[in-house]
C-alpha cells in the first residue's frame, strides 16, 4: 500500500497509466494532465481528496505536450462499456478513457472536464462526488460509456446530456438527483429507466404521497362507519394515546417558579 508517484505525471512520452486494483491510497498527483493522456485506469484504489480542475486542461502547469500516440508493445486492458476489451496497436490511437471507479474521491466534478475533447470512456461511478453533473459533460461529443452511478450527486440531469449522440452506455443511478427522466429522443430512446434511477422526481412524489395520505384517511373513515366495535376501539386508543402524550409532556417539562409551594419561614 502507498501513494501514487509525482514522477508518474512527469514522463513526456506517458499516455497510458494502467494502476488499476492495487492498493494506492492518497490524493490523485497533481502532475497528472488527463487531456494529453490516452487511457488512465486507477479504478479499485483507495484514492481519497478533491479532483483539481487543472489536470483536465493543458494551460496548466502539468501538462507538457505528451505525445499521444505512441504504439505500446503490450496490449493494454480497459473496461468500456461495463466491458474489459483487450487493445493493442493501431486500435489505441482510437481510444480515449478515464476510469477513476471505486475509490473515495470526494467534491464536485470539475466543469473543465470538458477539456478531455475526444474522450470515449468515462467513469466515475463508485465514489463520494457531490453537487450536480456540469453540463459542460455535453461537449465530450465523442464520448460513447458514460457512468456516475453510485455517487452522492444532486440535482438535475442536464437535459444538454441528449445531444450525445455516440453515447451508447449511460447511468447516474444510486445517487440523490431530482427532477424528471431526461426525454427518450436519440440515443437515449435505448436506455432502461434503471439506467438513470436513483433520484426523485419530487413533483410526482408530493402528488403520489398526497393521494396515498388521502386514501388512507378513506379507508380508515371507511372503516370505522361500517363496524362500531372498530370505531369504539379507535376512538379509546386515541383517547389513551392523547392521555399519555399530555402527562409525558407535563412530567418532563420544568415546573416554573411560580407554580412551586414555598414553605414559610420559621
Amino acid at each position: 500500500m502507498g501513494t501514487i508517484p509525482n514522477w508518474i505525471g512527469r514522463l513526456p512520452q506517458l499516455s497510458y497509466i494502467l494502476l488499476n486494483d492495487n492498493q494506492f491510497h492518497g490524493e490523485l498527483p497533481c502532475t497528472f494532465c488527463l487531456e494529453t493522456s490516452k487511457l488512465i485506469d486507477v479504478s479499485h484504489n483507495h484514492l481519497s481528496g478533491h479532483i483539481g480542475y487543472e489536470i483536465f486542461t493543458s494551460n496548466g502547469t502539468n501538462c507538457n505536450g505528451r505525445n499521444a500516440y505512441d504504439d505500446p508493445h503490450n496490449d493494454l486492458e480497459f473496461v468500456t462499456k461495463t466491458k474489459t476489451y483487450t487493445y493493442h496497436g493501431k486500435p489505441l490511437y482510437h481510444m480515449n478513457g478515464l476510469d477513476f471507479s471505486s475509490n473515495n474521491f470526494t467534491g464536485e466534478i470539475p466543469p473543465q472536464i470538458a477539456h478531455l475533447g475526444d474522450i470515449k470512456v468515462l467513469n466515475f461511478s463508485y465514489n463520494m462526488f457531490i453537487g450536480s453533473i456540469p453540463e459542460t459533460i455535453a461537449n465530450l461529443s465523442q464520448i460513447e460509456s458514460l457512468d456516475l452511478s453510485h455517487n452522492n450527486l444532486s440535482g438535475v440531469i442536464p437535459s444538454q446530456l441528449t445531444e450525445l449522440h455516440y453515447l451508447s452506455t449511460f447511468s447516474v443511478a444510486y445517487n440523490n438527483l431530482s427532477g424528471k427522466c431526461l426525454q427518450k429522443i436519440a440515443q437515449f430512446n435505448t436506455f432502461d429507466d434503471g439506467d438513470e434511477g436513483g433520484f426523485i422526481d419530487m413533483e410526482s412524489f408530493y402528488v403520489s404521497g398526497s393521494i396515498s395520505y388521502v386514501m388512507v384517511l378513506l379507508v380508515i373513515a371507511s372503516v370505522l362507519r361500517i363496524n362500531p366495535y372498530w370505531r369504539r376501539v379507535w376512538f379509546y386508543c386515541v383517547g389513551v394515546t392523547i392521555t399519555t402524550c399530555y402527562y409525558f409532556v407535563v412530567d418532563h417539562l420544568p415546573v416554573p417558579t411560580r407554580y412551586k409551594v414555598w414553605e414559610p419561614r420559621v
